[in-house]
């Protein structure tokens, strides 16, 4: 049995055109353009509306069921957090973690890592630290090479002490 989508969507065409207009460029912007298709007649079924919009029909129909059990509410909404793991990280740890590169005291992946399990919270190896760092934008933490050879007191003794000198 077709449905009848002039009668099932509650809000005038009018009233969808500038809710659409008001969040254009967005998801709910398109979200609420399948629903004036739909009621205006535009298109006769929620695949047409889909192919209108550029997205697969099993997302308008998402929608649409959304729609129809919470109301225009549940289109205008931001999509929830992406599935996947929860962070390992407990504040303490990014509290001590955050001091300590603050202070300069971590020049490495190991180092950061063996900071955050003395406060609980043990990962794999470095390249976790790595994915960790990269997810938060946080700097690489590698120093740069150095000669085996080198002099470190001369190159120490070399540098400026402060700016005003």
């Amino acid at each position: 049995m077709r449905r009848n989508y002039q009668q099932d969507i509650k809000e005038s065409v009018a009233e969808l055109r500038s809710l659409e207009r008001e969040h254009r460029s967005t998801v709910a912007g398109t979200r609420l353009r399948v629903l004036r298709l739909l009621k205006e007649g535009g298109v006769a079924s929620v695949e047409a509306a889909a192919r209108a919009v550029n997205y697969s029909r099993r997302h308008c129909q998402r929608w649409l069921k959304g729609y129809y059990q919470q109301g225009l509410t549940s289109l205008l909404e931001a999509p929830g957090k992406a599935p996947g793991a929860k962070e390992r990280m407990t504040e303490q740890a990014w509290e001590a973690l955050n001091r300590a590169l603050l202070a300069g005291e971590i020049s490495s992946y190991g180092q950061a890592r063996a900071l955050v399990a003395e406060h609980g919270v043990n990962y794999k190896d470095d390249t976790s630290v790595l994915k960790l760092f990269k997810r938060h934008k946080i700097k690489a933490k590698t120093g740069r090479p150095r000669h085996e050879k080198t002099d470190v007191a001369q190159q120490e003794a070399f540098k400026k002490t402060s700016l005003n000198s």
